[in-house]
């Protein structure tokens, strides 16, 4: 089991799926993303008790009021009692926050990203991407094989460089994005018609484990709506 002090470590604007609740005075809100490949259903909870339950792999839940005042949380498999991770959460009143856990589950780490979803430039569909794929190797993320969107990234960079999770404007219309080894033409994986529209935002994640070839812990890179 792991324990730690998970303060707000990058700038990141999401929204996987609609709130369900809204904080009020003294609260945040928060929502639990599973990108753990190897793991079963995830429980999140929350000063003792649960807060979101049964967050399938790749699956996010829908936000909920947490307090502010640094709560202690822990994660658990579904239906089981040992506690796979805890520690606590350094928020702040009123903010959205996503709560990504991601690597296997005997390496369980978790990323805490706040959720900022101003609208983008007119005419523009906004596009950052996140790289939570557990593997040694720095990405492109490469527009129809020829245009870099995103360049040299590596695993988790953006919880030490806010700067990574700025999103950028792109216009509308459907294309490839590819996944590939930075400084070459090496496709690790491509997400064929991907077609942003015009006043909404996205985030393309890569996830996985690159030990693995096939099936749902594979590499992969999948869109996610954010508003």
């Amino acid at each position: 089991m792991k324990n730690f002090l998970i303060a707000m470590v990058s700038i990141a604007c999401f929204s996987f799926i609609s709130c369900s609740k809204t904080a009020s005075s003294g609260e945040a809100n928060i929502r639990f993303v599973n990108l753990a490949p190897n793991s079963s259903n995830l429980d999140f909870n929350a000063t003792g008790s649960l807060l979101v339950g049964g967050v399938s792999y790749g699956a996010a839940s829908l936000y909920r009021p947490i307090s502010a005042s640094n709560p202690a949380f822990t994660i658990n498999a579904t239906g089981a009692t040992q506690t796979l991770f805890s520690g606590n959460l350094a928020l702040q009143t009123g903010i959205h926050y996503s709560f990504f856990v991601y690597d296997s589950v005997t390496n369980m780490k978790v990323s805490l990203v706040i959720d900022d979803q101003a609208a983008p430039p007119s005419g523009k569909a906004n596009v950052r991407f996140l790289n939570f794929y557990k593997g040694a190797v720095s990405v492109d993320i490469k527009k129809d094989g020829t245009t870099n969107l995103f360049t040299a990234r590596t695993t988790n960079d953006h919880s030490v460089d806010a700067a990574y999770s700025k999103y950028i404007a792109v216009d509308p219309g459907t294309f490839n994005v590819s996944a590939v080894v930075a400084g070459s033409s090496v496709v690790l994986f491509q997400l064929p018609g991907f077609a942003p529209v015009a006043g909404k935002s996205y985030t393309l994640i890569l996830r996985g484990f690159s030990a693995v070839s096939t099936g749902a812990q594979a590499i992969a890179l999948v869109p996610v709506t954010d508003k």
